[in-house]
C-alpha cells in the first residue's frame, strides 16, 4: 500500500527562488533592449532641426521641412567670402560626388548673412558654380533673422577699407548635418576635408 504526501507549502529552495528572478530579469532586460531598439529606429537622436521658409534661387518659396528623407548639409555664408565660403561648399561638392548614387538623397542648403548684396539671383549663380544640385536661399533680414537666432549664426559687418567688395561679413562657419527624419545629427567645419564630410553625411543618414 501507497502512502501519500502532501508537498511542503513553501517554496522548494532557495536557488529556485533565485532561479526564478534571475529569468524574470532576463526577460525585462530583453524587454527593454527591444524597446529601446525600436524608439531608436522611430526617433533617431538630435534635436529637430527648426524649420524655417526663404525664398530659394528661383524666386520660390522654399521650406526646411520639404527636404524630409534626405540628408542635409546647412551652410550659412555669403557669394563676397573670398576663402572660407567658396572652400566649404566645393568641399561639400566633393563629398557629394564621393557618395556616389547616395549623393542623390544629400542636398546643400547654403543660406545667405548678407541679404543685402546676395539676391536670388546672385545666390543661384553662386550655388550652380559648385554643384547644380545646390540651394541658395535668401530673404529680406526681417525673415531671416529668426532663421539665425534659431541656428545661433553670428554675422557681422565689417568695414574692408580698399577693397572692391566694399565690406566683409564676419560668421560663424559651422555646417549642420540633418538626418532624413529632420533631426540634428552633427556638425561640420569649413576646415573638413570631403572624406570628413562624406562620413559626416552617412552619420547623419544612419
Amino acid at each position: 500500500m501507497f502512502e501519500m504526501t502532501e508537498e511542503p507549502p513553501f517554496p522548494r529552495s532557495a536557488a529556485h527562488g533565485r532561479r526564478v528572478a534571475i529569468a524574470a530579469a532576463v526577460s525585462l532586460l530583453t524587454l527593454v533592449i527591444v524597446v529601446v531598439g525600436v524608439a531608436r529606429l522611430l526617433v533617431p537622436h538630435g534635436p529637430l532641426a527648426p524649420d524655417f521658409t526663404l525664398t530659394d534661387q528661383s524666386g520660390r518659396p522654399f521650406r526646411l521641412s520639404d527636404l524630409r528623407g534626405h540628408a542635409v548639409a546647412l551652410f550659412f555664408g555669403y557669394t563676397h567670402f573670398p576663402d572660407v565660403c567658396p572652400t566649404t561648399l566645393a568641399a561639400l561638392a566633393r563629398a557629394k560626388r564621393k557618395l556616389g548614387t547616395d549623393g542623390a538623397r544629400f542636398d546643400v542648403v547654403f543660406v545667405t548673412v548678407d541679404p543685402r548684396r546676395d539676391t536670388t539671383a546672385v545666390v543661384g549663380k553662386y550655388v550652380r558654380l559648385f554643384d547644380p544640385s545646390f540651394i541658395g536661399l535668401t530673404g529680406t533680414e526681417a525673415e531671416l533673422a529668426p532663421v539665425y537666432v534659431a541656428y545661433k549664426v553670428y554675422h557681422q559687418a565689417l568695414p574692408a577699407h580698399g577693397s572692391a567688395v566694399g565690406y566683409l561679413v564676419a560668421h560663424s562657419s559651422a555646417v549642420d548635418f540633418i538626418g532624413p527624419h529632420g533631426r540634428i545629427r552633427g556638425f561640420g567645419d569649413w576646415s573638413d576635408t570631403p572624406d570628413e564630410l562624406a562620413a559626416e553625411v552617412k552619420q547623419a543618414e544612419s
